[in-house]
């Protein structure tokens, strides 16, 4: 990247006498700190417009939570309502399901994620890329779509499978209940495990080969070299995965709300939910909210402080070719691993859920007399509220991505183009959301904005408040790694040549930005488009979106048309996500053939070090 020159004495009513007095190499005049260039206009109603609107997505959402935890009964202030936490049972239990569920999921991941990684990283395992494209496309499958999956197959009455086992052994009940919290973690661990394997493939391919070698050399077994060299330097990306997978699966509302209903299982986004069902005890809800921000923030920047710890200590100066383990006999071994991790990921839950959308009834064997290729699909689509469900989710998904995208794009401008002491704190501020669990943020949103003056509850556009704020980590990530790349020496030239400020975005910026914009737009565009956990807590019934119409469609125990919806949101999110990985891997100047040999090359890079 091109540099740009220091102006010291060219800058128009500068002192010429500062020039002769500066330091060697034209640096700043001896005994005199530099002066900081003052912001103009422009600038400072930029970061105005910027700060407005990160408060009206987030901020103000968020302290509205903390005051009401804070309010009595009366209207007045106590903090009494925090004995709560300790005074109900139901609270207290909902805690230690959230702990029990997230220490499994993430033991689960470990054992998923960490082989998967080094079979297909380390090994002459056959078909890695092909087991490691995979593992990314899970991203695409919406984890409460895949526990419905589930439930058709292990549910205790018509469990597909369990029907299979009990015909095939002679049992006289279900082998496997999907609904209970075991049931939950096996889902959760085959659907979060990705969290785990990407940093940690990531890692051993970054790995000097050099180290190992010299490790070798002296004498050290390949067991010893795994231990005192190759595992040492994947802990860092080992322990920030298994924070992610804890904080995610502590928070998840979807796959929990599914699977452990009939039982009456409930962790803190369920019971938050039933919270603020009428009649809603909102400071409760918000007392429960305000020790899971703490946490999960000091979850997050632990993750984060691990993460920016592990650059220097991962990548040699010269890279090798590395050394892959060969396995022998046991490549089939590994073969066998990565395929059911596949199977049980993908293939069983969503093709128990195609299957399903052809068929007349559950409760029938299958069979020609069962089929139906198209009537599901039509009872789906002919209902007017799916396809008014459908409609929104199309708005709300395009409008929350061009909304985060434009307020991505604020941010790094002030971040790379301005000089402010302030800037440090715009990069935390917009990751800030991913503390907010979707639950938290709904309940805030309904106290800031559902009631008199603003009025929204129930409408399109406090969902799109809710979506545009929870995309923008995302959203700025990319949008920020691609504007470090782009000099700002390219928007002066063209500044000195007469172009405004507006035309010199239009015309130079935004087309330079284009990969990252186009990338963390589809990205976001699947992620908001089967947004559950947010919906659910917003809706009303006058503003329905495809996730919420599932949630209902499952309630309703109509499968058939639960497996008819979820095909087509599963297509439009794999397509869509299969486009985002190539375009994610486009850097410049190199060839997009990598993409091409490996999908998950994309997602493996975070996304700070995509510049």
């Amino acid at each position: 990247m091109t540099l740009s020159r220091s102006a010291t004495s060219t800058v128009p009513g500068a002192d010429p006498r500062e020039g002769s007095a500066s330091g060697p190499a034209g640096g700043p005049p001896s005994g005199r700190a530099p002066r900081r260039r003052r912001s103009t206009g422009f600038e400072r109603a930029m970061r105005l417009v910027w700060v407005l609107t990160l408060l009206a997505l987030v901020g103000y959402p968020i302290a509205q939570v903390f005051g009401q935890s804070f309010v009595a009964d009366d209207g007045g202030l106590t903090l009494s309502n925090y004995g709560l936490l300790a005074s109900e049972p139901q609270l207290l239990e909902a805690i230690r399901n959230s702990v029990w569920i997230a220490c499994g999921t993430v033991l689960g991941s470990l054992v998923v994620g960490l082989p998967l990684a080094w079979f297909t990283v380390r090994t002459d395992m056959p078909m890695r890329r092909f087991f490691r494209g995979s593992a990314v496309l899970t991203f695409a499958a919406p984890s409460f779509i895949a526990a419905l999956g589930w439930v058709l197959l292990l549910g205790p009455r018509n469990g597909v499978l369990n029907t299979a086992l009990m015909s095939l052994f002679g049992l006289g009940e279900s082998p496997f209940n999907i609904f209970t919290p075991w049931g939950i973690i096996f889902v959760l661990a085959l659907f979060l495990y990705p969290l785990v394997f990407l940093p940690v493939s990531a890692a051993l391919d970054g790995i000097d080969p050099a180290l190992e070698q010299a490790a070798a050399s002296l004498g050290a077994s390949r067991w010893r070299v795994l231990r005192t060299v190759t595992f040492p330097v994947i802990a860092p990306a080992l322990i920030a995965g298994s924070i992610l997978v804890f904080v995610s699966s502590a928070i998840i509302f979807g796959p929990v709300a599914i699977l452990g209903a009939p039982t009456g299982f409930q962790t803190i986004p369920t019971v938050l939910l039933s919270l603020m069902q009428f009649p809603p005890r909102i400071e409760v809800a918000a007392v429960i909210s305000v020790p899971i921000l703490v946490i999960i923030a000091a979850l997050l920047l632990i993750q984060r402080k691990i993460v920016g710890g592990r650059k220097f200590t991962v990548i040699g100066g010269k890279p090798g070719r590395q050394d892959l383990t060969h396995l022998g006999a046991g490549r089939y071994v590994a073969v066998a691993f990565c395929a059911a991790v596949v199977v049980l990921s993908l293939v069983l839950p969503f093709g128990m859920l195609l299957v399903t959308s052809f068929r007349k009834a559950l409760g029938r064997p299958l069979g020609w007399d069962n089929f139906t290729l198209t009537g599901n699909y039509e009872e789906v689509f002919g209902r007017p509220l799916i396809a008014a469900a459908m409609g929104n989710s199309f708005l709300l998904a395009i409008g929350g991505t061009v909304l985060a995208l434009a307020v991505a794009l604020l941010a790094s401008w002030l971040v790379h183009r301005t000089k402010a002491r302030s800037n440090a704190v715009i990069v935390g501020a917009m990751a800030a959301p991913l503390a907010f669990p979707g639950a938290v943020l709904g309940i805030g949103l309904i106290i800031a904005y559902a009631a008199q003056p603003f009025g929204l509850g129930g409408t399109l556009t406090i969902l799109l408040i809710a979506y545009t704020g929870s995309a923008l980590p995302l959203t700025f990530a990319y949008v920020h790694a691609g504007m470090g790349q782009i000099g700002a020496e390219v928007e002066e030239a063209s500044r000195s040549l007469g172009a405004s400020w507006a035309r010199t975005w239009r015309r130079i910026t935004v087309p330079l930005l284009r990969p990252s914009l186009l990338a963390a737009g589809l990205l976001n565009f699947v992620l908001l488009f089967r947004e559950l956990e947010m919906s659910v807590f917003l809706y009303t019934g006058a503003n329905p979106t495809v996730a919420t119409v599932l949630y209902n469609l499952a309630s309703e125990s109509l499968y058939q048309r639960v497996g008819a919806l979820s095909v087509v949101i599963l297509l439009i999110n794999i397509v869509v996500t299969v486009i985002a990985m190539r375009l994610l891997d486009r850097k410049p100047g190199e060839s997009t053939r990598r993409s091409r040999r490996d999908p998950s090359v994309a997602l493996n890079t975070p996304p700070e070090e995509a510049a």
